[in-house]
């Protein structure tokens, strides 16, 4: 009996230490990822987050699975989409045609150039310049669609398929999901931890810019319902260099919460990232999926450009991204560099002023700078003469 006894004691004892050494592994595996994460991307509180799975290190692939509990994911559905919150896909024309442009997030300047052209619009400018004359064209032929984000780094993952009707179905800062009167609680809830994993991650949607003050960081929030009969082409969510200094921000963080399951038996509509072959995420309801599509030096990671596999079940595939935009390093006018570089060059001459003077000159002239102008002797001697 006390073999037996003794016997159950080493096995708890084993077991709890091997629970230790796990937990302990856990937390320094963990606070390795945030050193990481901070230095290269952006800083986060991924040691805080219980259900975090990190599916890939460098480019950071994390998902947090019932990150979003299922009556929070209805709730958002109900205010996003209404309803069931099966969304029909919209009726949108090919990029092709004569009609709204769809795609836009995802096209690059040759595309853009050629559906200007095609519309009889002007095809100069940047590619920013480009999609905004394409957005006016959309809204001045009565599109009824939100094809792409009106103002961030969103639609890097939208893509969209050529054929009609199948197009993902993207809004960005809708006014149930972002007015403070008519969001739901669920979303207040969704912001509040994000912003307690990405504590840069504030809750204002006005696009940052170094040259605001108090504005270096903002979000943009994006309803998708998805439903395609074709694979959607990998795009990315952040901007290229020239673009992003343009609008003086980057999409720094990707966070997507789906909010409905698929009712199809055979799966579909995985987001896949082509430069990780065989790594997918499928939608599930509540699971959080964050990836980093820039660095911390606001310059686009190409290995963090996803896709997603064609879904054509009998629901769309509901989702909101959260894209944490940070301001662009300031870059100065040629004004501003000129007084920039007078400054320097009079720090400079002053340094040399001083490195010319012996050591002890300046010691002394430190003491005599360090020395109280009104010291207590001469308050003294200020007192004495006054009384006589």
């Amino acid at each position: 009996m006390a073999r037996r006894n003794a016997d159950g004691i080493f096995l708890f004892l084993s077991l709890s230490l091997s629970l230790c050494v796990c937990v302990s592994l856990r937390v320094s595996a963990f606070r390795s990822l945030a050193g990481f994460l901070a230095f290269e991307f952006l800083r986060s509180r991924v040691k805080n987050l219980p259900t975090l799975k990190v599916l890939n290190v460098d480019p950071p692939i994390l998902t947090a699975p019932m990150f979003l509990s299922a009556k929070e994911c209805e709730d958002i559905e109900r205010a996003a989409f209404g309803g069931e919150g099966n969304a029909a896909a919209p009726a949108s024309s090919s990029s092709s045609g004569a009609g709204p442009v769809t795609r836009l997030s995802s096209m690059k300047k040759a595309e853009l150039v050629k559906c200007c052209e095609e519309r009889g619009l002007d095809a100069s400018g940047t590619v920013a310049v480009l999609r905004d004359r394409l957005k006016e064209f959309n809204a001045a032929a009565g599109a009824t669609t939100a094809t792409t984000t009106t103002s961030g780094g969103g639609g890097g993952d939208d893509g969209g398929s050529a054929a009609a009707n199948t197009d993902p179905f993207r809004t960005s800062n809708p006014d149930a999901l972002v007015n403070s009167e008519s969001k739901p609680e669920a979303m207040n809830q969704l912001l509040k931890r994000l912003n307690f994993l990405f504590p840069d991650c504030i809750e204002e949607f006005e696009p940052p810019s170094a040259r605001k003050e108090n504005k270096l960081w903002g979000i943009e929030v994006v309803a998708e319902a998805y439903k395609s009969a074709e694979n959607v082409q990998p795009s990315h969510a952040a901007y290229e260099q020239h673009e992003a200094i343009e609008r003086h921000y980057q999409v720094r963080a990707n966070c997507t919460f789906f909010l409905n399951d698929s009712d199809d038996d055979g799966g579909g509509g995985e987001i896949t990232f082509p430069a990780l072959p065989g790594l997918s995420v499928a939608p599930e309801k509540g699971l959080a999926l964050i990836t980093f599509p820039a660095t911390a030096a606001s310059l686009l990671d190409p290995r963090a450009a996803t896709g997603r596999n064609a879904y054509d079940g009998s629901n769309t595939l509901n989702a909101v991204d959260v894209l944490i935009r940070g301001a662009t390093p300031k870059i100065l006018t040629e004004e501003e560099a000129a007084i920039e570089r007078k400054h320097r060059h009079e720090e400079e001459k002053e340094r040399a002023r001083l490195s010319a003077i012996p050591r002890s000159e300046r010691r002394k002239m430190r003491k005599d700078e360090d020395k109280p102008k009104n010291s207590r002797k001469k308050r003294d001697t200020n007192t004495t003469n006054t009384n006589n």
